[in-house]
């Protein structure tokens, strides 16, 4: 099926900022990961050391060093006073220096309200760039008070992110096709019978789904069915030759990818 223009923009717009998919190919590791238990049990404090994509991350943001060191150190309190079990409150002891320069590091538009937060959003806070989670596994990635959209999705099998990788290889973000990195914003749309376009579904809404939930999705099968849908699509006229040829070189290169 064609992702009409109208579809896609629908969607950004209800889910905030997003992210390009060859950014997430593979777990990424957190800033703040099990530290060796001492003799009483509790976790040991680790040096905190950006990783690459972190530091790449952060120059692309502009984040000068003063701000890289700032926020290094807001990481390693977080980890020494393990934070994650209550982001929130741990943010609220931070100074404005300290906010700013979390808020330079994540690239968020605006200054941080704490308040305003759910907890994932704030728990993204405290990890470095390219490690956040989806931690309440809604296909969505709450960073600060903004959401984000990664694919593949974390919950993703190995197999198939590795073939994503494989597939989109050398491909900027502009030159992937569309259909199943929408999938999930596809998912959460109100046809509108009369117009032909969909309201899209808040994150926030009871109703919002993730069709990436279940861990039996079968990734192999939404390839095939996506490279029937374009088929269907040429065969009605509904895309170019041009495209059709262009999108289904790619899902045919996935395909084999994953064997």
């Amino acid at each position: 099926m064609r992702i009409p223009s109208s579809v896609s923009a629908t969607f950004y717009n209800a889910v905030g900022r997003t992210t390009g998919a060859s950014t997430f190919t593979s777990a990424p590791m957190q800033a703040s990961e099990a530290a060796p238990a001492t003799s009483s049990g509790t976790p040991a404090s680790t040096v905190v050391k950006f990783s690459d994509q972190a530091l790449t991350m952060m120059r692309q943001r502009q984040v000068s060093e003063a701000q890289q060191a700032t926020f290094k150190e807001v990481l390693q309190k977080a980890q020494t006073d393990q934070a994650q079990s209550d982001p929130k409150s741990f943010l609220r002891t931070l100074t404005a220096d300290e906010l700013s320069a979390v808020q330079s590091a994540h690239c968020l538009g605006q200054p941080i309200d704490v308040n305003s937060l759910n907890q994932e959003g704030a728990a993204n806070l405290l990890v470095q760039p390219g490690a956040e989670q989806d931690l309440d596994n809604n296909g969505l990635t709450s960073v600060g008070a903004g959401n984000t959209f990664t694919f593949p999705p974390n919950n993703a099998p190995e197999s198939f992110k590795a073939a994503w990788a494989q597939a989109t290889e050398g491909r900027s973000f502009g030159d992937i096709p569309a259909q199943m990195i929408l999938a999930a914003g596809l998912a959460n749309l109100r046809p509108a019978p009369t117009t032909g376009n969909g309201t899209a579904i808040s994150p926030d809404d009871p109703e919002w789904k993730n069709p990436y939930a279940d861990p039996n999705y079968d990734y192999a099968a939404a390839v095939s069915n996506t490279m029937e849908g374009l088929k269907q699509d040429r065969s009605h006229n509904l895309i170019s030759e041009a495209q059709f040829k262009h999108d289904m070189d790619f899902y045919e290169q996935l395909h084999k990818a994953l064997g």
